[in-house]
């Protein structure tokens, strides 16, 4: 009697911990697709931006972006003092959104296609290091798509940004 119940107890709990489906045999695995990113990079070659449709962001892009290295407070004036494609809004991008641009499974460069002007450097990020002392800050390394902490005063890369970002 014993072994019936037990049997009866097994077949049950195999049963309901299949789930059932007729429109698949049960023995093909169903594949989980990755979800796909929407990349909508746009260059405009005259204006030397970049224009994501994605984020809504735009993106300096020109040789300055290539030669110019500064430490990070001259990099966050040079930003906001930038006119540059029609526009006087910029500003020095969080790092959040310069890892937007930064892909992770392509190097050298690793930045996303659209873009022209890329040194495979360090790039200034505004975000501050907050959990460590107040004399390092992010940047984005566009050789490697690494993040690193750094010191206020070294010299990295500078790429503006503007706009309302939609998703960061």
């Amino acid at each position: 009697m014993i072994k019936i119940l037990l049997k009866l107890i097994l077949i049950t709990t195999t049963l309901f911990s299949y789930e059932i489906r007729l429109d698949k045999p049960s023995h093909i695995a169903e594949r989980k697709e990755e979800p796909k990113l929407k990349i909508a990079l746009v260059r405009d070659d005259a204006k030397e931006i970049v224009i994501d449709k994605v984020t809504g962001l735009m993106w300096q892009d020109n040789i300055d972006t290539k030669t110019i290295k500064k430490n990070r407070k001259d990099a966050k004036q040079y930003c906001r003092r930038l006119v540059f494609g029609g526009y006087d809004d910029w500003y020095l991008p969080r790092i959040k959104e310069l890892r937007s641009i930064v892909d992770q499974k392509k190097y050298n460069p690793a930045i996303r296609d659209g873009f022209k002007n890329v040194q495979s450097y360090h790039y200034w990020s505004s975000s501050p290091n907050i959990s460590s002392n107040s004399l390092t800050v992010f940047n984005i390394d566009f050789k490697n798509a690494q993040t690193y902490k750094t010191n206020r005063e070294g010299k990295c890369n500078v790429r503006c940004v503007r706009g309302k970002n939609k998703i960061l």
